[in-house]
């Protein structure tokens, strides 16, 4: 190799090749899912509830918008009507509003937006999913074990702002217990 940088190759006294000696630097960029898994973020919903970033990545994978979009949670609290205690085993799809049309259309020409799977209530009550800001709607899809859908089962809508999108946007759901009646085992 000369001094200057070129590699010269002789055939007979004459150069046949003349070339600039490169290097590459290839760096492979992350995923938004790589990112979000190697941090760690608090979410302020509800007092002593934290969430891992990665697992707000996987529950709207195609629909944040990748880094640097804000997140904030979007809650449904299952609770009995008479007793205000957390309901376990009701199903809710969330919906976000995305046809332009005040309220919830899940069927139709142009419906609003399902997102994700269905959530069922765990033994606090609650179903959250972690989204930008938008407007989103709780529909209840099945009741707890012993209790019926509400007569509207659909709850919100739920504004999450940039202004409220720290603690995030929360609605709560009534049951009413199944009512037993004459003949029948409770």
């Amino acid at each position: 190799m000369a001094p200057n940088g070129f590699r010269r190759s002789w055939d007979g006294g004459r150069p046949w090749v003349l070339g600039v000696a490169t290097t590459a630097l290839l760096v492979s960029t992350p995923s938004y899912a790589a990112v979000a898994a190697a941090e760690v973020t608090t979410v302020r919903n509800q007092p002593g509830s934290a969430s891992r970033a990665a697992e707000d990545a996987a529950r709207c994978p195609d629909h944040c918008g990748g880094p640097g979009v804000p997140l904030g949670d979007v809650t449904v609290i299952k609770e009995d009507g008479a007793t205000g205690n957390p309901l376990a085993g009701g199903s809710f799809q969330l919906w976000e509003e995305t046809n332009g049309i005040p309220g919830l259309q899940s069927t139709g020409g142009d419906p609003d937006t399902g997102i994700g799977d269905p959530c069922t209530t765990g033994a606090d009550g609650t179903c959250t999913r972690t989204l930008p800001t938008g407007v989103y709607y709780w529909q209840e899809t099945q009741a707890p074990p012993g209790y019926d859908l509400p007569a509207d089962p659909v709850f919100g809508p739920l504004v999450l702002t940039e202004e409220n999108i720290a603690e995030g946007v929360t609605v709560t759901a009534e049951n009413t217990p199944t009512p037993v009646t004459a003949g029948e085992v409770a």
